[in-house]
């Protein structure tokens, strides 16, 4: 029988908190009154610290069987980083599934 994979496809949801003093955001625009929506311009750009976040959880999307040669596709397409990873490396990293961790 030729290896045969599951692959298990995931979304982990956060949820995150940005803080920024309403006189600060006044200075960014002093001409006209503070507007509390320009704090979401500076989320969207990346221009604020996070204050916090907790994980909400994490959704299955879908699971979907492969065979050795599908995985290693998979592998490269989304490890591409790690493409020059000869065969067996890639497939003893892979067959190395087990958390850590837990054991």
């Amino acid at each position: 029988m030729k290896n045969k994979y599951v692959v298990v496809t995931t979304v982990s949801t956060f949820r995150h908190r940005y803080v920024i003093p309403m006189d600060e955001l006044q200075a960014l625009n002093p001409e006209v009154p503070v507007n509390p929506e320009w704090a979401l311009d500076l989320v969207t750009c990346e221009d604020i610290e996070e204050f916090s976040q907790h994980h909400i959880g994490e959704q299955i999307v879908d699971m979907v069987e492969k065979n050795e040669e599908e995985i290693l596709e998979l592998f490269d397409k989304d490890n591409d980083y790690l493409k020059d990873w000869d065969r067996d490396y890639k497939i003893n990293h892979i067959r190395n599934w087990k958390a850590q961790w837990k054991e």
